[in-house]
């Protein structure tokens, strides 16, 4: 509804909610300068579609489709990210013992292994390795939008990049162009955001005790590390139910046929995306038998 009032200026729903539309349309102008700023700064936005399955009356799933993010959903991220960064910077001047989120540069050696896969397309960073900031990256993918090389090139810049991880110390958010981020905005989700709201209090001097400030920073480091942990643990778990979803979804296709782009390229194969049901899979290197295929990794490619 939110969207159909911003977006399509749909009359109906704007009467439906008229008290309120005049919020929504503050909102929507409080984004815009949000968003600007972000994006002057170099903050990185892959915006690559996650997976969404329509499910049928008895919970199989009819379809697997790329997820809406519209202008609504956007608006809500935006907002979480200021509120995060606002918190952090908060702790971070005032030296309080808490849990950041970091994610720090990429690697130079990857940066340039990056770099040689892009300039065999034509594209460039237009930076050492050694130097590239966020900005360069977010140039990078603002020159090729709705471009075919788009997906795949997205996907290499993701795994070009640190692993973002909580920290007991601010490091910054590389991906964000932020000098201080942390996990704000969700404690039912995220322990994490939990301990934040925690080290929020003690900053403002609530339930403060002595000796309680000492004990924090010894337990901080440990509580980093294991949740960070648990974190790629849910993740892999998700990803693991996502794929077998999808396996089930795609077991009765066996044998058609489908349009497709090539997402990735390795020694063995080609991964490809269904353009019909927003798919993933691996065609084989042993099953292209028109020809014999050679890997050259820093273009990855596989030429016949």
């Amino acid at each position: 509804d939110v969207n159909a009032i911003l977006s399509d200026c749909d009359e109906s729903i704007r009467n439906k909610y008229k008290e309120l539309v005049p919020l929504f349309e503050l909102m929507s102008e409080a984004f815009d300068a949000l968003h600007g700023r972000r994006r002057r700064r170099g903050s990185i936005d892959f915006d690559l579609p996650s997976a969404e399955f329509l499910m049928d009356d008895e919970g199989r799933v009819e379809a697997v489709v790329a997820a809406e993010r519209n202008l609504a959903h956007r608006l809500v991220e935006e907002f979480m990210l200021v509120a995060n960064e606002t918190v952090a910077q908060h702790l971070d001047q005032k030296k309080a013992p808490a849990l950041f989120r970091v994610h720090e540069p990429p690697d130079p050696v990857k940066v340039a292994e990056f770099e040689e896969f892009t300039a065999s397309l034509g594209f460039s960073l237009g930076v050492p390795s050694h130097r590239v900031k966020p900005r360069h990256f977010q140039r990078l993918l603002r020159r090729l939008h709705d471009k075919a090389e788009e997906r795949p090139v997205a996907f290499l810049m993701l795994r070009t990049m640190q692993q973002a991880r909580y920290e007991p110390g601010n490091l910054g958010h590389f991906g964000l162009a932020a000098t201080s981020y942390t996990h704000f905005t969700s404690p039912i989700r995220r322990y994490p955001d939990l301990v934040v709201h925690r080290a929020l209090r003690r900053s403002r001097g609530l339930r403060a005790k002595r000796g309680e400030g000492r004990q924090w920073q010894e337990e901080l480091p440990e509580l980093a590390r294991h949740t960070s942990e648990r974190e790629r643990r849910a993740e892999d778990a998700e990803r693991e139910i996502v794929q077998w979803k999808k396996v089930r979804f795609m077991s009765d296709k066996v044998g058609d046929e489908f349009s497709g782009c090539v997402t990735g390229v390795t020694a063995f194969g080609l991964f490809i995306e269904l353009v019909e049901h927003f798919v993933e899979g691996l065609v084989h290197i042993s099953s292209m038998a028109d020809d014999y295929y050679r890997y050259i990794q820093g273009q990855h490619a596989l030429r016949g």
